[in-house]
C-alpha cells in the first residue's frame, strides 16, 4: 500500500529515532544525560504518532473522525505524562517529587484508547446520539481512577512507600493493557475484511506496551532499571507501530455490520459493565477491610474514596438512565405517531379501493346502458323513416330519439366524471376554504 507523503515522513522520522535509541542504548552507560535522552525520546515519538493520527481527522465516514480524535487524545495524554516524567527525573536530583500526575495521565490515555475501540469504527450502523457514549467514557475513566486511588494513591498521600506504590500501579496498568489487548483480539477475529490489518497491528503495539510496562516494573522492583536503556525498547517500538497504524487510516472505511442489532447488544453489555463497575467497589472495599498489616490511615482513605466513587458512579448511572428514559419516551411517541399515520393511510387506501370498485361498477353500468340506448336510437330512426307512418307516430319516434339523446348525454357525463381523478382525502385545507 502506498503511504501519503506526510504519513511516510512521520513514519521515517519515527524509525530514525528508534534506530538512534538502539544505538545509544547499546553504547551509552547509565548517567543523568542518558536519563534525559531516554525521557525526551518518547516525547518525540509520541508527538510524531500524534501528528500521523491527526492527518486522519478529515475522514468523513461514520465515526472514523471521532475514533482518530480519541486515539489522538490518548496520545496527547501520554505525551503530557512523558513530559512530566522528563521533569520528574530532572527534579529527582534535588528532591522527591510525586509520580501521581504522570501516572494518572498515563492511565487516562489507556481509557481514551479503550473508548476509541468501543466505538467500533469499522461499523457504519452506529447511532448518531453520542450523549450516552460520553457518559460511558466518564464512567469508565472514573472507575479506573477509583481503582488507582484505592490501590496506589494511599502509598503517596497517606504514607510514602514506593515499595507498595510501584507494584500496585504497574499491576493496574498491566490489567488495563490486557483489557485493550483482549478487545483488539476480539475485533481482529470478528472483522476479516480491511479492518483486520489495523486491529492486528494495534494488537501488536499494545502487546509491546504491556510487555514493556511489565519489564519496566520488574526492573524498578529489582533496582537495575535506568531510562534510555533497552528496558524502554518495547515501548518505543510500540509508538513506531502506532505511527504505522495511523498511516493506514486513509484506506479505512466503515461498512455495514454483519450482525443485526449489534448496536443494541453493545448498549446492553455497556449497562451490565456499568452495574458491575459500581458493585465491584464495595466488594473491593470489603476485601480490603480484612487485609492485614494495613495502616489505619490507609484504610480510612480507602473507605472515603470508595464512598465518594460509589456516589459519583451512581449519579452517572442515574443520569444515563434518565437520558435513556427520555430517549425511550421519545421513541414511544414517534411510534404512536407512526401508528396513527399508518391507520390514516390504511383508511385512505380502503376508501380509495371502495371508490375504485364503485368506479369500475359504474363504468360497467354505463357500458351496458349505452348499448341498448344505441339500439333504441337506431330503431327509432328507422321507424321515423317509414313513409306510411302517421304524423302522430312520427312525432312519437322523434320524442323517443330526443329522450335517447338525453340518456346518452347523462351516460357520457357520468363516464367523464369517473375519469376525473378524485381529490386526496385530508388534502390542503386552504384550497377548500
Amino acid at each position: 500500500m502506498k503511504l501519503l507523503p506526510r504519513h511516510r515522513l512521520h513514519l521515517l522520522l519515527a524509525i530514525g529515532l528508534f534506530c538512534l535509541h538502539l544505538t545509544v542504548a547499546a553504547f551509552a552507560k547509565p548517567s543523568f544525560g542518558l536519563t534525559m535522552f531516554g525521557d525526551s525520546l518518547p516525547c518525540l515519538l509520541i508527538l510524531l504518532a500524534f501528528l500521523a493520527v491527526r492527518e486522519n481527522f478529515t475522514t468523513r465516514s461514520g465515526l472514523l473522525p471521532l475514533f482518530w480524535k480519541l486515539i489522538a487524545a490518548g496520545l496527547a495524554s501520554m505525551l503530557v505524562s512523558q513530559l512530566y516524567w522528563l521533569r520528574y527525573d530532572s527534579l529527582r536530583r534535588f528532591g522527591a517529587p510525586s509520580p501521581v500526575f504522570g501516572d494518572s495521565l498515563f492511565l487516562l490515555a489507556q481509557v481514551f484508547f479503550l473508548f476509541a475501540l468501543a466505538l467500533r469504527p469499522h461499523s457504519s450502523s452506529i447511532g448518531r446520539d453520542l450523549r450516552a457514549r460520553r457518559l460511558d467514557f466518564i464512567l469508565l475513566a472514573l472507575w479506573w481512577f477509583s481503582l488507582y486511588g484505592y490501590f496506589s494513591l494511599p502509598w503517596q498521600f497517606v504514607t510514602v512507600d514506593y515499595s507498595k506504590y510501584n507494584p500496585s500501579y504497574y499491576s493496574l496498568a498491566f490489567i488495563q493493557h490486557l483489557v485493550i489487548i483482549v478487545a483488539l483480539a476480539v475485533l481482529w477475529w470478528r472483522n476479516p475484511g480491511v479492518w483486520r490489518r489495523p486491529y492486528g497491528h494495534l494488537f501488536i503495539a499494545f502487546t509491546l506496551i504491556a510487555s514493556g510496562n511489565l519489564l519496566l516494573s520488574v526492573g524498578i522492583d529489582r533496582g537495575f532499571y535506568y531510562s534510555g536503556g533497552f528496558f524502554d525498547t518495547p515501548f518505543f517500538l510500540s509508538l513506531v507501530w502506532i505511527n504505522y497504524v495511523a498511516s493506514l487510516g486513509p484506506s479505512l472505511q466503515p461498512s455495514e455490520d454483519a450482525r443485526p442489532g449489534r448496536e443494541f447488544l453493545q448498549m446492553r453489555w455497556t449497562a451490565r459493565l456499568a452495574m458491575l463497575a459500581i458493585l465491584s467497589l464495595p466488594v473491593i472495599a470489603l476485601l480490603g477491610f480484612f487485609q492485614k498489616n494495613i495502616p489505619p490511615g490507609v484504610s480510612a482513605f480507602r473507605l472515603r474514596l470508595v464512598f465518594g466513587a460509589m456516589f459519583a458512579l451512581g449519579a452517572l448511572a442515574c443520569w444515563k438512565l434518565n437520558l435513556l428514559a427520555r430517549e425511550l419516551i421519545q421513541s414511544v411517541r414517534l411510534t404512536q405517531a407512526s401508528i396513527e399515520n399508518l391507520n390514516a393511510v390504511q383508511h385512505q387506501v380502503a376508501h380509495a379501493e371502495k371508490l375504485a370498485a364503485l368506479g369500475r361498477l359504474a363504468a360497467g353500468a354505463t357500458h351496458e346502458v349505452s348499448n341498448p340506448l344505441t339500439a333504441i336510437l337506431g330503431y327509432s330512426e328507422l321507424l321515423a323513416d317509414i313513409p306510411t307512418l302517421s304524423a302522430q307516430d312520427r312525432e312519437s319516434a322523434k320524442t323517443i330519439q330526443q329522450q335517447v339523446h338525453n340518456a346518452q348525454a347523462a351516460v357520457i357525463s357520468l363516464r367523464n366524471t369517473l375519469r376525473t381523478p378524485a381529490a386526496p382525502i385530508g388534502g390542503d385545507k386552504s384550497s377548500s376554504s
